[in-house]
């Protein structure tokens, strides 16, 4: 997939150097990933999905810039986000690829391309490739989210008949 220019901008205001090491970042995401999985089949401690985010984090979408806490009330709008997707026929989250950049020592952005599978009210099974950028960063010796970046997923989701 071709490089953004915000990419190639960012890469040459940073360096190429990336402070915090890919293998770790894509490490993180594949347990990330699982952790999602495990959600979406309604079998996950939400302290333990919690514990891969930061204590603030900010999320932009198209709906708007929001940012909050890591708490109980994070968790519970996460929990009440999954059980959404596992009504609306969400079925596995694969990553399939993670490309990092650096900010600082302990900061990157983390480009990560994500296939979701899902089931449509009629059985038909649809796939969906998409994109989001997280702001990662290394906190007490742990990779930790505080922030991301994300496409409209309700309009993909309605393009391809999940809602």
């Amino acid at each position: 997939m071709a490089e953004s220019s915000r990419y190639k901008l960012v890469r040459k205001l940073c360096g190429e150097a990336t402070m915090v090491a890919k293998a770790d970042v894509q490490k993180f995401f594949k347990a990330y990933e699982k952790i999602y999985n495990d959600a979406i089949a309604g079998n996950v401690d939400m302290d333990d999905f919690g514990a891969m985010y930061s204590t603030g984090f900010v999320s932009v979408t198209p709906a708007g810039v929001i940012t909050g806490e890591n708490g109980p009330q994070f968790k519970d709008v996460m929990k009440n986000g999954f059980e959404a997707y596992r009504a609306m026929g969400s079925k596995t989250m694969t990553c399939k690829d993670v490309s990092v950049m650096a900010i600082d020592e302990d900061r990157c952005v983390a480009k990560v391309e994500w296939s979701g599978d899902y089931e449509r009210k009629d059985r038909s099974p649809v796939t969906i490739d998409f994109e989001v950028d997280y702001l990662v960063e290394r906190r007490d010796g742990s990779l930790k989210v505080f922030g991301w970046i994300a496409g409209d997923e309700q309009a993909e989701f309605k393009k391809h008949g999940l809602l």
